[in-house]
């Protein structure tokens, strides 16, 4: 399958998906949204000075003058895949929801490994690794994750004073 039709389905699927998984529990949609923004500003900080330091590249890419990153990843299927992950671990107990953070990070990881080694999606350089994106991807959701109930924490102590 050529790169540009794997970067056109994962499109489509990561549209799909966001209007699929950003509209469930409509009473918390405002919380979907923050974390998928949030999502994406973390994405943002951490991929940019990846890809200007060339541990990362996206050599098959939308709009590649304008953008360094992978639109799609970077803005579609990260920040959903984190939308996913809250969604699934929304009623969880702390410990529970951490070790969860795996059910998320192993398959992106797994699959971002596959489309680097088969496609020209992803190129690593520089020592950087599937382990690398592991831990980097684990350790984004969880930061996302304590930054929406950070902000749950203080919305509900604003809410009944």
């Amino acid at each position: 399958m050529k790169d540009r039709t794997i970067l056109n389905i994962l499109t489509v699927l990561g549209i799909g998906g966001s209007l699929f998984f950003l509209s469930r529990k409509k009473g918390q949609l405002k919380d979907w949204l923050l974390i998928f923004f949030i999502k994406t500003f973390v994405s943002t900080m951490f991929d940019g000075p990846l890809i200007k330091t060339k541990y990362m590249q996206y050599p098959h890419r939308y709009l590649p003058k304008f953008f360094d990153s992978n639109i799609v990843f970077l803005y579609i299927l990260f920040p959903l895949s984190c939308v996913m992950y809250n969604q699934f671990t929304d009623k969880m107990k702390p410990l529970k929801a951490i070790l969860s953070v795996f059910l998320f990070s192993a398959p992106m990881t797994l699959v971002e490994n596959w489309l680097e080694k088969n496609t020209k999606l992803v190129k690593y350089s520089k020592g950087w690794n599937g382990y690398i994106t592991f831990t980097v991807l684990s350790f984004t959701f969880l930061l996302v994750k304590g930054c929406i109930e950070g902000i749950r924490f203080l919305d509900k102590g604003t809410r009944n004073p």
